[in-house]
């Protein structure tokens, strides 16, 4: 039997390369070699070539396979061009899917001319699909089977989709074993062995710049796969929690160590640090390696004081949460199983153990009205109030976006916002794909208040905040003049070309200062809030209709622009009310969704459900 020819491809996820390695595709690699294949990578979303440049590698390579890693359902108009392209330049190759984009599985087989969709963790299953693939080289797929292979999706010789059932989970001693020499064979090992002084959290601890930390480098770690979670509006495939054992953790910490020079380590988990045995162990074993951390993923009920306290001394800078949100009905939409208090808690005893933090929010849930927004700001502005820094910095505001495989995207449905016809669910993921999650002009609106109105949420709750600080503060603002004077002389010269240690330390205070006057994450770095805030906050109502009006008028036709003024007009005149949940998004949809009347309906109702 003539040697399979596998190509392995991920596809561009944000505008640039980031420094999360592809570790699904790293995974599904090895699986693949320790089974006796030979797979080719390219990793598209690393070196990002052009598209001509990725036609020609297909046209000559023609492979047996191509798998594609779509991680996120924002890649679908990429994927959808990559597929149409290959099936071109390459008709015999096999397109398979794997990712979170296969919990629209009908969509890609029917549309997006994806022939199979592994669904779920995609080790085990990827090598019993090789090997069935392999029996039928050249020929017509052999449905019998592929009807053995667990975690597949596809389209049966009747058209209908057929789905074979999840692959049974990995133990977790065999989760997440990345070799990095994957990256360095095939990828650019430059994007994911990276200089900590990039991030903020690592430039603003002082314990950085230590001497001995010169010239050490960062790189992502994770520690366990899964969430103990189920949050209606986050798609995942993996069932449970599984911690992956301290003794596995840090012997690829050692060899990463060793072979990279590595001094800082992002731990980027989905949830760090539910198993409280695990993270106790690791907290004591990790101290002997002298290196420093930060965990994301931190569930707000996993920490106490003592906790974060050892867990600084034993390297860790920074800790981030998926808090969400300041409402208590909106914490029970979401089903994240904290409170309010909870949150409180976090955010105390985060600030009092001298870790960093960003409160990260989501707006615009199903069931968020003027009142839960205000509860968010209250929550931003008692977490906030007493920092050493300016509010606006701490804070990620981003508005829901519906992704297919949660409760979220199937609520959309119901309400119309996402039409149920495949067509129409593509046009939506064609509308979200290739934007950031900072982009908050292409969200589906599911509350009952107009739109201008939702889109000014966000800059309301930011002056709130600020305005609250700057009173706590004592915060006396200098004449308007000597502000104004202020920020046009703060502009800072480039950087050089090769950077040195006087480098590091301009990087660093260019960092405290973007720090200090806001900025971080997807906060506007201009000094608008900032002017109102101290000089016009009389006319803030209008200074901020004034400015979202001409933000909208620029991004959207006139036609659609006047559109929503007419409505956020008609909302100031008459309030309308059709009904917003009030509990759990699962629970709702699980009484709302009508029973499956097809087989690919039957089929497609596991994946839209999620895990």
């Amino acid at each position: 039997m003539p040697p399979l020819d596998i190509v392995i491809c991920t596809t561009p996820i944000r505008p640039t390369p980031t420094d999360y390695p592809p570790f699904g595709s790293m995974a599904i690699i090895q699986a693949l070699r320790e089974d006796g294949f030979d797979p080719f990578f390219y990793d598209i979303d690393g070196l990002r070539p052009s598209f001509e440049e990725t036609e020609r590698f297909f046209a000559e390579r023609k492979p047996d396979v191509l798998g594609i890693s779509a991680v996120v359902s924002t890649a679908y108009t990429y994927t959808k061009r990559l597929t149409a392209m290959v099936r071109r330049v390459s008709p015999k190759t096999r397109i398979v899917l794997g990712g979170n984009m296969a919990a629209s599985a009908e969509l890609l087989h029917r549309l997006a001319g994806v022939e199979i969709c592994v669904i779920g963790e995609g080790e085990v299953v990827s090598v019993n699909l090789m090997r069935a693939l392999q029996a039928c080289t050249g020929g017509p797929l052999d449905y019998e089977a592929l009807g053995q292979v667990k975690g597949l999706t596809y389209l049966d010789p009747r058209g209908e989709m057929t789905f074979t059932g999840y692959e049974l989970s990995l133990p977790a001693k065999e989760v997440f074993k990345p070799d990095f020499t994957i990256l360095e064979q095939f990828s650019r090992i430059s994007n994911f062995v990276t200089d900590p002084m990039e991030r903020s959290d690592f430039a603003l601890d002082p314990r950085s710049h230590e001497a001995h930390r010169r010239g050490k480098k960062q790189i992502n770690l994770v520690t366990a796969k899964g969430c103990v979670a189920r949050c209606t509006f986050c798609h995942r495939w993996d069932k449970g929690y599984r911690p992956i054992p301290v003794d596995d953790i840090l012997t690829r910490l050692g060899a990463l160590i060793e072979r990279y020079n590595v001094g800082f380590v992002q731990f980027s988990d989905e949830n760090f640090g539910s198993d409280r045995r695990q993270t106790e162990e690791f907290i004591r074993r990790i101290k002997a390696f002298d290196i420093l951390w930060e965990v994301g993923g931190v569930r707000v009920r996993s920490v106490d004081p003592d906790l974060l306290r050892r867990m600084k001394d034993a390297g860790c800078v920074a800790v981030y949460y998926g808090m969400e949100t300041g409402s208590p009905r909106i914490l029970e939409i979401m089903e994240k199983k904290a409170t309010l208090q909870n949150n409180l808690d976090a955010a105390r005893w985060t600030r009092e153990a001298g870790l960093f933090t960003i409160f990260q929010m989501v707006l615009a849930m199903p069931g968020e009205t003027p009142d839960t927004v205000a509860e968010t700001a209250d929550f931003l502005k008692q977490v906030t109030q007493d920092m050493p820094v300016a509010p606006r910095s701490l804070m990620s505001l981003n508005y829901i976006q519906a992704l297919p495989g949660t409760p979220v995207y199937e609520y959309a449905r119901h309400k119309g916002l996402i039409g149920r016809s495949l067509a129409a669910e593509e046009a939506y993921l064609m509308t979200i794909s290739d934007i950031d999650a900072a982009d908050d002009t292409k969200f589906l609106n599911f509350t009952d208040h107009d739109m201008l109105t939702v889109r000014s949420w966000r800059r309301e709750i930011i002056l709130d905040v600020v305005r609250h600080y700057y009173e706590r503060q004592g915060h006396r603002p200098p004449p308007l003049w000597k502000f104004l004077l202020s920020r046009v002389s703060t502009a800072q010269p480039s950087s050089p070309a090769h950077p040195t240690a006087d480098h590091h330390e301009h990087f660093r205070q260019r960092v405290i200062r973007e720090y200090q006057t806001g900025g971080y994450f997807n906060i506007q770095r201009d000094m608008g809030y900032d002017l109102i805030v101290a000089y016009f906050w009389p006319l803030r109502r209008a200074a901020l209709a004034m400015s979202l009006f001409r933000d909208e008028l620029r991004r959207l036709s006139l036609g659609i622009f006047l559109e929503h003024l007419r409505d956020w007009a008609r909302s100031h005149i008459s309030s309308r009310k059709t009904g917003v949940p009030t509990e759990s998004l699962r629970s709702l949809m699980t009484r709302l969704t009508p029973p499956a009347l097809t087989p690919t309906e039957g089929a497609m109702a596991p994946l839209r459900a999620g895990r």
